[in-house]
């Protein structure tokens, strides 16, 4: 079955892609937003092994953009529905998924492990879990890569193994106390260095809300679904090494609204 699945991805991909593809594991900490499209694309394009991990349950605000959120699944856990929707698609696949999330870092280490890459889809500001998870990825010799969708925006990071840590790109000192990640100062331009033209104004309230993190940054079905594509592009990049990896401090930026693309540096 899944040669038939799979067929018009070849020309695209070759066999020999098509197969690294089936035997990788991709692990998606966070399918809402931005990780539940994404987990779509990566078990369309013929990812065999995804691990996904989500304590969240669907909510009425999550329907303008959250693939698996509907009046059917409203109040379901976003694991549990998105599992069952991917086993749709490739029932060849594996899929593993928690209900629990990422709580300490043994949590971080076992759902990294025989991973090929891990993707941080968390909440944002979840900056402990993703720094426990980052330094799995480290640990594990993989990538790690975040993503964030912004109105009509994406923005991708990708950490190599051996590069720079994300404890590093958000200016934290090595012996910062995590348990007060609240009281850590990170600099805006590493969480949104590009902010677009037609969002809040830098001066309003609502903007100053966002950065303190006191309220969800706006976003569309058309941001949430370039970002899954962005970061699923990167995913096959990072697997197959078709093109250079882009890797922080760099970063990758797109916005339709705007009309721009551009790989930018945080430093």
């Amino acid at each position: 079955m899944y040669n038939e699945i799979f067929s018009r991805n070849i020309g695209i991909f070759s066999k020999e892609e098509q197969d690294k593809l089936r035997q990788s594991t991709i692990a998606i900490a966070g399918v809402g937003g931005v990780g539940g499209l994404l987990a779509e694309r990566l078990v369309r394009m013929g990812i065999g092994n995804i691990k996904i991990a989500d304590p969240g349950v669907f909510k009425k605000s999550d329907f303008n953009r959250q693939f698996g959120s509907s009046l059917v699944s409203e109040g379901n856990n976003k694991a549990t529905v998105i599992y069952q929707q991917l086993k749709d698609i490739n029932p060849e696949a594996r899929i593993e998924f928690t209900d629990r999330g990422i709580w300490s870092e043994k949590d971080a280490r076992l759902f990294a492990s025989n991973s090929n890459l891990v993707i941080d889809e968390m909440d944002f500001g979840l900056f402990r879990q993703s720094i426990w998870l980052q330094r799995a990825a480290r640990q594990k010799n993989i990538h790690y890569l975040f993503a964030y969708a912004i109105g009509f925006g994406a923005m991708v990071v990708v950490f190599g193994p051996s590069g720079l840590t994300l404890e590093e790109y958000d200016n934290l000192l090595p012996d910062a106390d995590l348990n007060k990640v609240d009281e850590l100062n990170i600099p805006l331009e590493k969480i949104l260095p590009v902010f677009p033209s037609y969002g809040p104004s830098q001066s309003s309230e609502e903007y100053k809300q966002i950065i303190d993190r006191e309220k969800p940054g706006p976003t569309t079905s058309v941001g949430v679904g370039l970002t899954s594509i962005l970061a699923a592009n990167e995913a096959i990049n990072i697997i197959l090494k078709k093109r250079e990896i882009i890797t922080a401090p760099r970063y990758i930026y797109l916005d339709l609204m705007d009309r721009r693309f551009l790989v930018g540096d945080t430093q």
